[in-house]
């Protein structure tokens, strides 16, 4: 996980965007987003989730056509 300004600016972005949106469902959706980002930099703000490095994360396996 990246820290909460990370995630505020996101919300930030999200909702200048749909500023800019003249399709109402895209609208929506960016403004929900936006409210999204704003619960996870709450939540990572009053430590109700640990904050990790995405780098430290390990890795989901996917597979391909060469697991088949």
């Amino acid at each position: 996980m990246y820290a909460p300004q990370y995630y505020c600016e996101q919300a930030q972005r999200a909702r200048r965007l749909a500023g800019m949106a003249h399709q109402l469902e895209l609208k929506e959706t960016l403004t929900q987003a936006a409210q999204d980002f704003d619960d996870i930099a709450y939540d990572l703000e009053i430590g109700a989730v640990e904050i990790r490095h995405p780098e430290l994360l390990p890795q989901q396996h996917r597979s391909t056509t060469e697991d088949l």
